[in-house]
Formats: C-alpha cells, structure tokens, sequence
C-alpha cells in the first residue's frame, strides 16, 4: 500500500472546509488537482472516503475512520491506513444487508445466510428489515435486495436482476365455497384480498383489498383460514397447495413476473 501523507493532508483540508473547492481555494490548488488526489487516497486504500455532490461532501464510515486517526500520531496513523487497506483485502469485517421482511423468514436467504457465515466464519453479517431503497453509502449498508417493482433511489448504483417469480391468487377451499363464486378478474370485486404493498400495485384499484401487510407468513396463514384470497408470490403458497389447504383461484389468468434485485454502490475505478 502507497500512500501519500499530502493527500491525507488535502482531504482533512476537504473535510475542515467543507468541499472540494473551498480546500482547493484555501490551499491554491485546482479544484481538479484535490479531487484527482483524493481520489487516488481512495484508490490507494481500497475504500471509498467521501460522497461527493454538486453543492458539498458528506463523509462515508471510511472517511469518519480515517478523519479520527489523522490526529494520533504517526505511527497510530499509518497502523490505522493498514487496518482499513486490510479491511479490503481480506474476507474479514462487517457486512450489512437491507431485505423487506418478506425475505427474513424465507427458506432461500436463510440458506444462504447460513451458508455464507459458514464458508466466512470471520465476517460479521447485520441484516435489517427495509421496506423501501435505502442510501446505501449514507446509511453504510453494503446490499439490499428489493422487488423489481420498487424504485431505487440511487440511479448510479448497481442493480443485479436474480430470482424471478411469479404471483398468482390463493384461497382455502372452505372459502371459495362460502363466497360467490370466481370465473373471471372482474368478479374479484365481491371479495376479500390479501397481498403486500409490491404486489397491491399490480392489481385493478377497483378492487378492496382488505389486508395489505409486508408479512407474507401472516397473508398465507389468513388465507389458509379463510380469511380472504391472498395475492402472494408462488413460492410462499406452494407447501401449502401441495398439503391441499390452499387451491389456486383463477390459475388461466398470468400475471407480470416479477424479480428480485440485488443492489450495491458502483465500483469507485
């Protein structure tokens, strides 16, 4: 690792300025010069330092980290640019991952958390239960997974299409043989539905939708009771199709297939 004690000096000088252009103007440089070379602190350390926009710098987990050590002496510093370039280097640290509750009880991310952990015993993972598209770099998460239909709100990350799936419509028997009878989406309208708020946008809004709630456990266990016909993605209802205590309803009629996105920041280089 080569790291340049100048460029750790312009970007404290960034960060006591507050911007690019100020430390450049305090230190009668160009403003392309100090950016150039906090760039190349970032890229000599493997980590990215600051979020740049048009109007000021917000530091990241990084930045903060290496802004506290420039006050220790220097020998603590450079012990310190170690750590954060072998923080990078090597499968060891911390990450963290926004899902939607939906995915927090799923066979599928649980098997993949557990495998993960086991193949990477040194890593810390925190998972936390987000509905929406976080700030990753503001918030200091590394993933989030999402539904293709919700919008991201950084258009510069990166967004990973994986596991498509479909939704389909899911009652008990009981249910369907106490209520009006189903031969066509219009007739939806005498019923009670169930679904999520991803999937309650794809439905016609003339329709009552009783119950709309992130936890799809809880919308297959109300259908399963009859509570109503829950619009839910085919992997969660199907143990229980295979078990008889939920049956299709209106299988002839497809709808939209949907994916879940893994999104990330965008490579720095």
């Amino acid at each position: 690792m080569n790291v340049s004690f100048d460029d750790i000096y312009l970007f404290t000088q960034t960060v006591v300025h507050g911007g690019i252009s100020a430390a450049a103007e305090a230190n009668q440089l160009q403003r392309s010069k100090v950016s150039r070379r906090l760039q190349e602190l970032e890229k000599s350390l493997g980590v990215q330092l600051l979020i740049r926009t048009t109007r000021s710098i917000e530091l990241t987990e990084h930045g903060k980290r290496l802004f506290e050590l420039v006050g220790q002496p220097i020998d603590h510093i450079q012990q310190g640019l170690n750590a954060m370039h072998e923080y990078q280097q090597e499968l060891t640290g911390k990450v963290r991952v926004a899902i939607p509750s939906a995915l927090m009880s799923s066979a599928a991310f649980n098997w993949i958390i557990n495998e993960y952990t086991t193949r990477y015993p040194e890593m810390s993972v925190e998972i936390e239960n987000h509905q929406e598209s976080v700030d990753l770099k503001r918030q200091a998460f590394d993933l989030q997974l999402l539904p293709s239909v919700a919008k991201v709100s950084d258009d510069s990350y990166v967004q990973f299409s994986l596991l498509p799936y479909r939704s389909h419509f899911v009652a008990s028997q009981a249910y369907l043989d106490a209520h009006p009878p189903l031969q066509s989406m219009e007739d939806l309208k005498h019923h009670r539905l169930l679904t999520n708020r991803y999937n309650a946008d794809l439905l016609d809004p003339e329709l009552h939708v009783a119950v709309r709630s992130d936890d799809l456990n809880l919308l297959r266990l109300m259908a399963i009771a009859g509570n109503g016909i829950a619009f839910i993605p085919q992997v969660h209802s199907k143990p229980a199709l295979e078990d008889g205590k939920l049956v299709e309803v209106l299988p002839e009629f497809t709808h939209p297939k949907q994916h879940l996105t893994l999104i990330y920041p965008s490579n720095l280089f």
